[in-house]
């Protein structure tokens, strides 16, 4: 994949998202801009996508905002909602099994 390093937005955009924000929600608070909330939720997807391709490029550097990006992921497991632990679990074994 092209480009693995994650931007200070896109890290912003995971610690909301991983804390339990709505995708749109998440994406508008780390800063992003839409025309539409449709918009705001690609740009979310994108980043996910991203993180799921390659999740050792956001973990590799160790710094406190992957360490608590890391956490959060690590307590989406224990979401109620299938579709978030699906992704929790998706990126947690992309991490130990890459």
């Amino acid at each position: 994949m092209g480009n693995t390093k994650f931007s200070f937005r896109e890290m912003k955009f995971l610690e909301f998202y991983f804390g339990g924000a709505l995708m749109k929600t998440a994406a508008r608070a780390a800063g992003y801009r839409g025309a539409s909330d449709q918009a705001l939720c690609n740009t979310g997807r994108a980043i996910l996508k991203k993180l799921v391709a390659n999740p050792q490029a956001l973990f590799r550097l160790g710094g406190p905002r992957e360490k608590r990006i890391a956490r959060l992921l690590v307590n989406m497991v224990d979401d109620i909602r299938p579709g978030r632990q699906i992704t929790a679990l998706e990126i947690l074994g992309r991490c130990y099994f890459p």
